[in-house]
């Protein structure tokens, strides 16, 4: 299966939860045999290999300010991604979750993930 994982900083993870999501999953789908690109972030990954891992990657330029960063990229990655007829798309993080439309409509399934950590506090 041809995977696409879209709307994190990349990998190798560097950062948070959605890039160590990123790179496990996509290093299990590529180590059991299918064919997973995960989109980058051209101001986060500093790895300079087109392959991690069996996992191929694709470095992205952004708009590296605190609320364009994650959209822009997201947008051009999906952009980026119709022509290449991906089997399934996976789009991280729910400020993307409008770009899934775009994969949607070429006929290409997505799925979204999202999670959040929920924090509990002890008062004494």
């Amino acid at each position: 299966m041809k995977v696409a994982i879209l709307g994190t900083r990349g990998i190798p993870a560097n950062y948070g939860g959605f890039e160590t999501f990123a790179e496990e999953l996509s290093t299990r789908l590529a180590a059991r045999g299918h064919d997973v690109t995960v989109y980058g972030r051209s101001n986060n990954i500093r790895y300079e290999g087109k392959e991690y891992r069996g996992v191929k990657l694709v470095i992205l330029p952004t708009i590296g300010t605190k609320h364009l960063d994650t959209v822009s990229h997201t947008f051009l990655s999906v952009v980026h991604a119709i022509p290449r007829r991906f089997d399934v798309a996976l789009i991280c993080n729910a400020a993307n979750a409008i770009f899934a439309v775009i994969p949607r409509i070429t006929g290409t399934p997505v799925l979204e993930y999202a999670f959040s950590l929920l924090e509990h506090s002890n008062s004494s």
